[in-house]
């Protein structure tokens, strides 16, 4: 590949010209880097040019543009900025309106700690918990978003959570969220000052919420003098076990995927891997046996909101791809340890806050992996057996963000469907509590550490090309039928399907087995006569918790129904909105399109599903909680004239190379 695919990230070297002409713009100012990545071209430009790939009559690809967020710090002022790489110049720009925030970052963490840790306000308030004998060195920060609590336009602020390493020992990889700290700091970006400190609540249900009351702790008692240390890195443990053998996962003859850059080619499918630095991983123009299914495949959004309805954590809510971004978020990942076999791995690009180009190796791993049968049937007349196991592929990303991780998996399989695995594991966000206390806002997971309730609301941002972009999704439910002269005994019951005519958003029926399906209405089964399709089977969790009315609702539209359908519009891409930082009202996200009320029964669409995980914190989550799992699946639904992997050779030993354990072992008795 001479030139880079319209769908790939933007090179390392489009990056350094993208910069040298930003910089370029603002002669002799200094720029802030927040995000620069590929704009995708409108699709109208590539469904021509992905056609004429795929039969090998290449057409001119779009222009390559870089989309750039930045301040310019003279200014005060974040801008966002176009440029055209191949002609090298800008294209378009714009200011971003007050009262929109452009995302976190962690030079901005990391400079809130040279101005906090040489304050008198940093000695007041270590004197105020009776720490005067800690110093900096033992003191870490969490950068967070400071959650829009008030409609009011408010600067451009970030708060600051803070811990105690282990005093006793003092490891830099000591786990800090065993000893939390009851002030939170307050930090102005664009003016580069403290603003104030806020002081949390320790107390438990019966006490006054309006925070830290330093005059009722005993003289001379600390605030994290009832803390404990609560280690998770293994030098740090006692023991760990001895009795875990080896499992190695082979491929004498290698993988069975190819690759052409980041062309994946696997059991008949193939698509493009993706990178952005808002989303992270996404899968582009997918295809199964030459047919087309989907255009784009990723996720979409997360918020991450807190239960604690006490100042100042009561503005903990995080929308953690547009507040941070999943791209710069991403792990670098390491052979051996996160994926396991044969696997390829993508690089990242990115740019960092001071306009360097950086490459973080390995942010994605593909690799093969057997997930157990995929179809079996034994012919009970004869006794034969016929078995084959499921193998898939696993397109995988990991984040860090700040005390979480959470890890994306695309899992390809054998008959045609994809599931989307989220895990979330990490350390849970910890606060403080007062010796004795308990409280209904969370679990106390360590002395003197309160874990908050909190909740994980994920978007999956579904495009179908189900055989073309002109597709209906169709709400499917199973419902029992009335009594009458075709039901007598009253044991019928049958599929029901609701065509979707104008954007909407719905939520999940458990009781009426609910799924969604996209079909394209032009194509017909001919075998059931049908129209050919695919089918999500959906995650039916609880939404966001908060109150109808409140700000953390109105900011998080996205996450109080399960479905919504919408007409595509090029770069309409966060179900959030873009500017989530800060935010007092989802702007630009999915409620925003549906209420737009477009037709889209046979339209080119986009489903957009929202899940999540409500995590009410267990003792067994600490210090680093087992991974939490959800899977959503993308199944075939009468798109074929049968078992799409019918044709998947069988399971045998010749091919496997089992090992009967008690058979090995009877052969040195």
């Amino acid at each position: 590949m001479t030139h880079p695919h319209p769908f790939d990230q933007l090179t390392t070297q489009e990056l350094a010209i993208a910069m040298r002409v930003l910089k370029q713009h603002h002669p002799g100012k200094t720029v802030h880097i927040k995000s620069v990545g590929s704009e995708e071209p409108p699709k109208k430009l590539m469904v021509p040019y992905l056609a004429a790939e795929k039969a090998g009559r290449p057409i001119p690809p779009p222009p390559r543009i870089a989309h750039c967020i930045y301040y310019v710090m003279e200014e005060k002022q974040g801008n966002e900025l176009w440029i055209n790489i191949n002609e090298q110049k800008v294209v378009r720009y714009q200011s971003i309106a007050k009262g929109q925030h452009p995302p976190i970052d962690f030079y901005e963490a990391g400079r809130i700690c040279e101005i906090f840790f040489k304050s008198e306000e940093f000695k007041a308030a270590l004197q105020r918990c009776n720490l005067d004998h800690i110093t900096s060195s033992c003191v870490e920060v969490d950068g967070w978003m400071y959650g829009c609590d008030d409609p009011v336009e408010v600067p451009r602020l970030m708060m600051m959570l803070v811990y105690c390493r282990d005093p006793k020992a003092n490891n830099k990889d000591s786990n800090l969220y065993a000893f939390p700290l009851p002030f939170v700091p307050v930090y102005d970006v664009l003016e580069d000052k403290l603003v104030r400190i806020d002081w949390c609540a320790t107390g438990g249900d019966d006490d006054d919420i309006h925070g830290f009351n330093y005059n009722t702790r005993p003289d001379g008692k600390n605030a994290i003098s009832h803390c404990v240390g609560n280690e998770y890195v293994p030098e740090l443990q006692e023991q760990l076990r001895t009795d875990l053998k080896p499992y190695n996962v082979v491929q004498p003859e290698g993988p069975s995927f190819d690759l052409d850059g980041n062309l994946v080619k696997w059991q008949k499918w193939r698509f493009r891997v993706g990178f952005t630095p808002r989303e992270g991983l996404v899968l582009h123009d997918v295809d199964y046996d030459g047919r087309n299914v989907f255009y784009r495949l990723s996720v979409s959004e997360m918020a991450v909101p807190y239960g604690d309805p006490r100042p100042p954590l009561h503005r903990k809510m995080a929308f953690d791809f547009g507040d941070c971004g999943a791209g710069r978020s991403a792990n670098e990942l390491n052979l051996g340890c996160d994926c396991l076999g044969t696997i390829k791995y993508f690089d990242g690009n990115i740019v960092e806050a001071n306009g360097n180009v950086l490459q973080k190796k390995s942010v994605i791993c593909m690799h093969e992996q057997d997930d157990g049968i995929l179809w079996k049937h034994t012919n009970y007349r004869t006794n034969r057996a016929c078995v084959t196991r499921r193998r898939i592929l696993v397109v995988q990303s990991i984040l860090t963000v700040g005390n979480y991780e959470y890890i994306f998996a695309w899992h390809l399989d054998q008959a045609a469907g994809i599931s989307l695995e989220v895990r979330a594991t990490g350390i849970v966000s910890t606060q403080p509590i007062d010796e004795g206390k308990r409280s209904q806002w969370g679990n106390i997971v360590s002395p003197g550490a309160l874990a908050a309730t909190h909740q994980h609301i994920f978007s999956m941002r579904i495009d179908p090309a189900i055989d073309g972009h002109n597709n209906t999704a169709i709400i499917s439910d199973t419902k029992p039928v009335p009594w009458d002269e075709k039901n007598p005994y009253g044991t019928a019951f049958r599929a029901f399907a609701t065509p979707v005519e104008t954007s909407m958003a719905f939520d999940h029926d458990v009781y009426a087995s609910r799924s969604v399906k996209m079909v394209n209405e032009n194509k017909k089964n001919p075998v059931s006569g049908n129209p050919v399709g695919y089918k999500l089977i959906g995650a039916p969790t609880a939404l966001l918790m908060a109150q109808p009315g409140s700000i953390a609702r109105s900011r998080a539209a996205f996450a109080t129904q399960h479905y919504w359908v919408t007409k595509y519009q090029d770069q309409e891409l966060y179900a959030g909105g873009v500017w989530t930082n800060q935010s007092a009202k989802e702007i630009g996200g999915v409620k925003e399109a549906v209420d737009r009320k477009d037709k889209v029964r046979n339209e080119d669409i986009v489903l957009w599903h929202s899940f999540g995980l409500t995590h009410n914190v267990r003792v067994e989550d600490f210090p680093v909680m087992p991974t939490e799992m959800l899977k959503v699946q993308l199944i075939p639904s009468d798109f074929f004239t049968k078992n799409p992997a019918i044709d998947v050779p069988p399971s045998t030993q010749a091919f496997n190379r089992s090992v009967d354990v008690m058979a090995k072992r009877s052969c040195h008795l």
